[in-house]
């Protein structure tokens, strides 16, 4: 499944239990609706964990970070592991500013294919 336009776009990996939502290009308030449109469709097929493939994501704003933020409190009410991963320099430096690297699980791309993917 994948939406896409200029700015952003976003595929979902189905592997039953585990969903993988990779969102490329630049994350900002006129994409928060399809991110989270994306999100509800995941979520629906009753996953143990949702990750974030941030490996091509260029940059996330102030309601990018909340829509996380929001997941994050969708994931822990419905016992959803959450799991970001392979975050390139800047987004790590956005998350590491705004401390999101204190409440999100944040791996590198060996890390959550040696853990989930194997």
């Amino acid at each position: 499944m994948e939406q896409e336009n200029d700015v952003v776009s976003i595929d979902v990996e189905d592997h039953a239990k585990l969903q993988i939502i990779k969102i490329k290009g630049e994350f900002f308030l006129g994409y928060v609706r399809q991110v989270e449109e994306t999100w509800n469709k995941t979520v629906a097929l009753n996953p143990e964990v949702m990750a974030i493939d941030c490996s091509e994501m260029t940059f996330v704003d102030s309601s990018a970070i909340g829509t996380f933020v929001k997941f994050l409190h969708y994931s822990m009410a419905h016992n959803i592991k959450l799991v970001f991963f392979d975050l390139n320099e800047s987004i790590s430096r956005i998350f590491n500013k705004a401390k999101l690297n204190k409440i999100f699980v944040i791996m590198t791309r060996e890390e959550f294919e040696k853990m989930y993917l194997q």
